[in-house]
């Protein structure tokens, strides 16, 4: 992966060989493929797998690190050798991870309130992904740093959690926070990837947006979810 050398280097447009149209295409396709598998899910024992595995703090890390972030590894492995089935097998874990998640979330709220909750929360996480697209492609701004920035509130996150978990258990809400803007700090990284054209390969920019983007989508589903809990 190419970084850019700087500042007066970045382009006002993506590159040539960046097919935005099909980025977006295949990006949108998989959130939507994503959250209809979470609602599936919900309504199985899967969904009770799930909430076992989240209920605890360590073990829900390491099962999100081993499906997303295992299945971005072999997506960018797959993509980088040319072998479409390896970087099948990525995508299908990241959709594993957050489907888990997700049927974990919605598996303590009504099921009149799934399906609502699950549109809410897709056009909140569709304005915010918007706003940061406008924010990227109008400006020459760098970014590039961005990813840096994510890799902190992740690591932050954790040790916050961490404390949470064996200390003070009101600091998980700050946690959920600093994952969150991790998860958005990287969504205004993979959407300036796409305009300054840092990877080879369309797929795997799509699925850098997709992987962003349902990390967004995870932390405002529980706020929705909260939020419609209260007004029952």
């Amino acid at each position: 992966m190419a970084e850019s050398g700087g500042y007066g280097s970045i382009s006002a447009q993506p590159t040539a060989t960046t097919n935005v149209n099909k980025v977006v295409g295949i990006a949108s396709a998989l959130v939507v493929v994503n959250v209809l598998l979470m609602l599936a899910l919900s309504y199985t024992p899967v969904a009770e797998l799930g909430a076992a595995l989240f209920s605890n703090f360590f073990v829900g890390i390491a099962v999100f690190l081993v499906t997303v972030g295992g299945g971005y590894w072999l997506a960018g492995k797959g993509t980088g050798s040319g072998s479409l089935p390896l970087a099948g097998a990525g995508v299908a874990l990241i959709q594993t991870g957050y489907g888990l998640f997700g049927a974990a979330l919605l598996l303590f709220a009504p099921s009149a309130l799934r399906a609502p909750a699950l549109g809410i929360t897709a056009v909140i996480t569709g304005l915010i992904t918007a706003a940061a697209a406008v924010v990227v492609f109008k400006t020459d701004h760098d970014f590039s740093r961005w990813r840096m920035y994510s890799y902190v509130c992740f690591g932050g996150g954790f040790v916050i959690g961490a404390v949470a978990y064996f200390v003070a258990p009101a600091f998980v809400v700050v946690a959920g926070v600093c994952f969150f803007l991790g998860f958005l700090a990287d969504l205004v990284y993979e959407i300036w990837a796409v305009k300054t054209d840092q990877y080879a390969s369309d797929l795997l920019n799509a699925v850098g947006i997709y992987v962003a983007v349902m990390g967004v989508f995870i932390h405002i589903l529980q706020l929705v979810l909260r939020v419609l809990g209260e007004l029952e």
